[in-house]
């Protein structure tokens, strides 16, 4: 199955809602059944939890969550790469660089959402270099991901058991609300896709 065919109408309908995407575009949190409901400080809390749950399942370990918005600016969502628990997935150079492919979660911190992203790689350096992707509408994937369906069954469980729903491309690529104005580095306005409504960063 299709991540989107198990999106519920509800979740659906606030994503795509008029007044919510004006709150969304300016940082303001929706869902009234939620850690939103209780603030910013509250999903904060409630989001770190996820990330210390996602790093507790069998198939995947948890190798860098970004919850201090890349270190300017601001990001509604928390960015969690998750790699194979066996160490298949990395490599260490003979320059000197570590780098880690694996899956991206993007969790939103204005709804009770997330999206997962195609395979990519991170890479560090101890001299302090490295690199990693951004996420964007062009690499939300659908699940399962092949060769990595165990982990994106994990992924989804944990998602589930804290009420947050796992959104695919087929949503998220659908048009924002038109003059709609929102600051990002993500998307590509002035014709905004749902994916940029709820997963922004600005520096």
């Amino acid at each position: 199955m299709r991540t989107d065919d198990h999106v519920p109408a509800d979740v659906e309908a606030l994503l795509l809602d008029r007044d919510s995407q004006i709150s969304a575009s300016r940082d303001e949190l929706a869902g009234r059944e939620s850690a939103c409901a209780s603030g910013a400080e509250a999903v904060e809390g409630h989001l770190r939890r996820v990330v210390a749950d996602l790093n507790r399942i069998p198939e995947l370990v948890v190798e860098h969550a970004e919850f201090g918005h890349y270190g300017s600016g601001y990001a509604s969502f928390v960015d969690v790469l998750l790699t194979r628990r066996d160490g298949s997935a990395r490599r260490v150079d003979p320059d000197g660089y570590t780098t880690v492919e694996g899956l991206s979660v993007a969790l939103c911190r204005l709804a009770p959402i997330a999206c997962i992203l195609s395979p990519a790689e991170r890479s560090h350096h101890p001299a302090g270099h490295g690199h990693h992707s951004m996420p964007s509408l062009d690499t939300v994937a659908e699940t399962p991901i092949l060769g990595w369906e165990k982990g994106c069954e994990q992924i989804s469980q944990v998602l589930h058991r804290h009420r947050i729903m796992l959104v695919g491309p087929r949503l998220l690529s659908r048009p924002a609300l038109p003059r709609l104005k929102i600051d990002t580095n993500l998307g590509d306005g002035p014709h905004y896709s749902i994916f940029d409504v709820w997963f922004h960063w600005v520096d």
